[in-house]
């Protein structure tokens, strides 16, 4: 038996090579270590096939020169190599089991350059795991919570909210705030104008007077998922939204429910102690992650419950 699988040590993808994913890679004074100075994107897999691919690999080119990361290695080739690390890595899981890999890009960047801009270079790193189906099981089921933090979205002026970036402290901030409060919560942030943004993992949506609301773009990532939802339920003939959401509106919605790249739509069950809705999922998300589903070819809730 392949020693990789008695180990459970999946393979990961560093400047070139194919690893096992226990091999220390970094140093101490890693820039991404100690700057954050790093961009990622995260795809997953259905039936162990690459699921948008091109749209993540897209975003994560996107954020490396939103972020003046400089880097050449093309789509083309970073496409390649996440089919080979799939590949790789399906003979050391379970039939049942689907990835979740998330794609590095290490900032070429140092505090102390010999010279201006004399740089090492940029780095790639991807890193592959199985879903926990099991521990996600409760979210189709219970929906998840949700608390609005304290701690606010950074203002695309600072980082613009285009770029996927390693830099989350106060993502980490908010989420420790608010389990401190209701400890099976996720954080909800609001932007400077007291408008909902998203939360630390997902974009977010409601559903009110028949009609799916959510963000605009001004001041949170351009998820993948989202666009997915987006397109498919005006498809499905459902109405869309896109408006500034106020507190006072969330609190009343008639559903709620993040997107997200490992669990597409998680159904949320209550805002900051208010139940929304009568049902998990509600209607409407439950006709989406039906569709959904039917264009990926697996039952999504069904997946997560292992039924």
């Amino acid at each position: 038996m392949n020693q990789n699988r008695e180990t459970n040590d999946l393979l990961m993808y560093f400047d070139g090579d194919y690893l096992p994913e226990s091999q220390p890679i970094f140093g101490v004074s890693d820039t991404a270590q100690m700057w954050g100075y790093s961009v990622s994107d995260t795809i997953r897999t259905f039936g162990k096939k690459l699921h948008g691919t091109s749209d993540h690999v897209s975003r994560l080119l996107n954020s490396c020169s939103e972020a003046n990361i400089e880097f050449d290695i093309p789509s083309t080739d970073i496409q390649t190599i996440l089919s080979h690390l799939v590949e790789k890595n399906t003979p050391l899981v379970s039939p049942e089991d689907e990835f979740l890999i998330i794609t590095y890009i290490i900032g070429n960047w140092s505090f102390n350059p010999s010279k201006a801009g004399d740089y090492p270079p940029s780095r790639l790193l991807i890193h592959c795991s199985t879903i926990n189906f099991t521990e996600h099981a409760k979210f189709f089921i219970e929906g998840q919570k949700v608390r609005t933090s304290i701690i606010k979205q950074i203002p695309s002026e600072s980082i613009s909210s285009t770029i996927k970036h390693r830099s989350r402290m106060h993502f980490v901030m908010a989420d420790k705030e608010v389990k401190s409060i209701e400890p099976d919560a996720s954080p909800l942030l609001l932007d400077y104008d007291e408008h909902i943004s998203e939360s630390i993992y997902a974009n977010f949506f409601i559903v009110k007077d028949n009609t799916i609301q959510t963000p605009p773009l001004q001041n949170i990532l351009p998820g993948i998922t989202r666009k997915k939802i987006i397109n498919l339920a005006k498809q499905m003939g459902l109405k869309v939204e896109e408006k500034n959401l106020t507190l006072e509106e969330v609190h009343s919605a008639e559903e709620a429910f993040f997107t997200s790249t490992s669990r597409i739509i998680t159904p949320i069950s209550s805002i900051d102690g208010i139940s929304i809705g009568t049902a998990i999922p509600g209607n409407m998300t439950q006709k989406l992650l039906i569709e959904y589903g039917k264009n990926v070819g697996v039952d999504i809730v069904a997946q997560f419950l292992r039924k």
